[in-house]
């Protein structure tokens, strides 16, 4: 449907004037960006589908590059410029604004209790990352895997590669043992080690993996293993065997 056969409460820039910006949905707003649709859909329709391509999520959409963009039907450099450009504003904003209410996350416990939430009365296993900035103030959290185990089912250069593009510097890494303790096993070790030695060299830093359980969690940081590599594994040994 061309654009202009819409009602004007339904049009964009006619509902911007009359209402403000707060009334306008995430698709309005995108669709003002884009300015012009297709031969085929209107702006409206264009924004729509461009948002649900990216889980209708404003978020998804920004962190796109314009080379990603323009291989969405309908997006051409033009528009992938004007939108990386007006994501990059943003961005500088809220760069520039104080963030007091974004929460910092300077120890386990803080990690712990922002994610209990989501983790503690799970039936299966998922493993999250908390993004960070250089000043630990949060970024984001994201869900990596569900129902799977750590050791087989993350990949050290998918966490770079996403990393890199939320443009963090220092994540938390977590997971959780349904039903059971939060104690940790060999390839739980194994793995943070790989973790932490993959991320070193490109400047990005393994702040701590936190297993989330039956009454609390565990710390690998707290526990100084990831630091010092040292063993959990002889305190074990010597409570089985004493």
């Amino acid at each position: 449907m061309k654009l202009s056969l819409l009602s004007p409460d339904d049009m964009p820039r006619e509902k911007l004037r009359a209402k403000g910006p707060e009334a306008l949905s995430n698709a309005d707003l995108v669709a003002i960006i884009l300015r012009t649709g297709t031969g085929k859909k209107n702006v409206l329709e264009l924004a729509r589908e461009l948002l649900a391509a990216n889980g209708n999520r404003l978020a998804e959409l920004a962190r796109q590059t314009q080379d990603k963009l323009v291989e969405f039907n309908g997006i051409g450099k033009d528009k992938a410029a004007t939108l990386a450009a007006v994501f990059e504003l943003v961005r500088r904003i809220m760069a520039e604004e104080p963030q007091r209410d974004v929460p910092i996350i300077s120890d386990a416990r803080k990690a712990y209790l922002f994610m209990e939430p989501r983790m503690k009365d799970l039936d299966h296993e998922e493993c999250w990352l908390i993004y960070l900035n250089r000043s630990l103030r949060l970024i984001g959290a994201e869900r990596l895997t569900s129902g799977t185990p750590v050791a087989t089912g993350v990949d050290v250069q998918m966490i770079i590669a996403k990393t890199l593009a939320r443009k963090a510097s220092k994540i938390i890494m977590l997971h959780n043992h349904p039903y059971s303790a939060p104690t940790p096993g060999e390839h739980d070790l194994e793995f943070t080690m790989i973790l932490k030695s993959a991320l070193q060299p490109i400047g990005l830093r393994l702040l701590d993996h936190i297993i989330i359980g039956d009454g609390g969690f565990f710390s690998f940081s707290e526990e100084n293993i990831i630091r010092g590599r040292r063993s959990i594994y002889t305190k074990n040994t010597r409570e089985k065997s004493a």
